[in-house]
C-alpha cells in the first residue's frame, strides 16, 4: 500500500510538471513566471480563503448527513485526507470516500456502512447544486446576444450537460431502486472477475455475493435513514450551493489577482462547470489532472480570453485547488494514520 500511494505521489508530480512546462512554453516560460510573480498578493490571498470556505462549506454539509456527532475539525481533517486520496487515484475522483468513512467510523465507533452512506449521501446531495449552477451558467451565455455558438460548440454543450444529468439519474435510480443497484453491483464483480483473478488468484465472485449482498442492504439501509433527516438535508443544501460559489468565487480572485477584473460571470460559471466535468472522464488520471487544467484553459479562451492570460489563470487557480489541497491532504491523512 505504501509503495502504491508513492508511486502514485511521483506519476502526480510529473504530470504537474508536464503541465507546468506545456503552459509555459506556450506562454513563454519568462512571460509566464513574470504573470505569476507579478500578481497582486493581497487578492490572491482571497483565492486561498475561498477555497477554504468552499472545503468548510463540504465539511459542514457532510456532518449533516452523519449519524454521530463529531467536531468540525475533527471531520475537516477527515474530508482533507479523502481528497489527498481522491487526487492521486485515478478513480473517477472517488478514491478518498472509503477512507474518509474508515476514518469516521474509527473515530465515532459507527459502522462503516452507515459512515459510507453519509459520504456517498454528500456527493450525491453536492451534484444537485453543481448542474443548478451550470445550468444558470449555460442560461447566462445564451442571453448574451453577442455569442454566437457553433454547431459543434452547441452538440459539446448538450452533451456535457446530458452525461452530468444521466449520472445524476443514475445515482437516483439507484437510491430508489435498491434490487437493481444489486443486480449493477453484482454484474460489475462478474465482469471484473477475470482482472480481479490477475491480482488475486482463485477470486471467485461468487463466495463474495452474500457479503456484497449484507453491504448493500446496510448501506442503503444508512441512505435512507438520512433521507429522513429532511432538516438536515435541506441544510446541506443550502450549505453545498455555497460551497460551489466559494470555488467559483476563488476562480474570480484568480482574475482580479491578476488585473483581469473584466471577465463575464457565464464565461466563470460553465469554465468551471464543465472543466469540473471533463475530470470525471479519463479514468485514468488523478484527480482530472492535467485534462481539467488543459479544459479550463481551453474554456476561457472560448469566451475571449486571451491565451496568455487563460493559461496563466488556470495554473493559479489549480495551484490552490488541486496541489494546496493534495498537500494539505496528504498531512492530514498521514496525522490521522499516525499512531498515538
Amino acid at each position: 500500500m505504501e509503495r502504491f500511494k508513492k508511486k502514485n505521489i511521483w506519476i502526480v508530480v510529473f504530470i504537474g510538471a508536464m503541465i507546468f512546462a506545456l503552459f509555459a512554453n506556450e506562454v513563454g516560460f519568462v512571460k509566464f513566471i513574470s504573470r505569476i510573480s507579478n500578481i497582486n498578493k493581497p487578492l490572491f490571498l482571497l483565492v486561498i480563503l475561498f477555497n477554504f470556505l468552499n472545503i468548510l462549506a463540504f465539511t459542514i454539509t457532510w456532518r449533516y448527513l452523519i449519524p454521530a456527532k463529531i467536531g468540525i475539525y475533527k471531520l475537516f481533517t477527515f474530508f482533507m485526507a479523502g481528497t489527498f486520496i481522491n487526487n492521486i487515484t485515478p478513480t473517477f475522483g472517488t478514491g478518498g470516500e472509503p477512507v474518509k468513512a474508515m476514518l469516521l467510523g474509527k473515530e465515532t465507533g459507527t459502522s462503516k456502512a452507515e459512515c459510507f452512506a453519509g459520504v456517498v449521501s454528500q456527493r450525491m446531495l453536492n451534484m444537485f447544486p453543481f448542474l443548478v449552477i451550470g445550468g444558470l451558467g449555460v442560461g447566462l451565455l445564451f442571453s448574451r446576444s453577442e455569442v454566437k455558438l457553433e454547431t459543434w460548440q452547441i452538440i459539446g454543450l448538450s452533451f456535457s450537460i446530458l452525461l452530468a444529468f444521466s449520472l445524476f439519474g443514475m445515482i437516483i435510480y439507484f437510491y430508489v431502486k435498491k434490487d437493481k443497484l444489486s443486480s449493477f453491483v453484482h454484474s460489475m464483480i462478474r465482469f471484473l472477475a477475470p482482472f480481479i483473478g490477475l491480482v488475486k488468484k482463485g477470486f471467485d465472485h461468487r463466495a463474495y455475493v452474500d457479503a456484497v449482498e449484507r453491504s448493500i442492504n446496510s448501506f442503503h439501509g444508512g441512505l435512507k435513514n438520512i433521507s429522513h433527516n429532511r432538516n438536515g438535508v435541506l441544510k446541506a443544501t443550502l450549505l453545498s450551493f455555497l460551497g460551489w460559489t466559494f470555488d467559483i468565487m476563488a476562480i474570480y480572485a484568480v482574475f482580479l489577482s491578476m488585473g483581469e477584473p473584466d471577465i463575464h460571470i457565464s464565461i466563470l460559471i460553465i469554465t468551471y462547470s464543465f472543466s469540473m466535468m471533463s475530470g470525471w472522464l479519463p479514468l485514468f488520471l488523478p484527480g482530472g489532472l492535467g485534462i481539467v487544467d488543459v479544459t479550463m484553459a481551453g474554456l476561457f479562451m472560448f469566451g475571449g480570453v486571451s491565451a496568455e492570460t487563460a493559461m496563466v489563470a488556470a495554473w493559479l487557480y489549480r495551484l490552490v485547488n488541486y496541489w494546496f489541497n493534495t498537500v494539505l491532504g496528504g498531512f492530514y491523512l498521514w496525522l490521522s494514520l499516525k499512531p498515538k
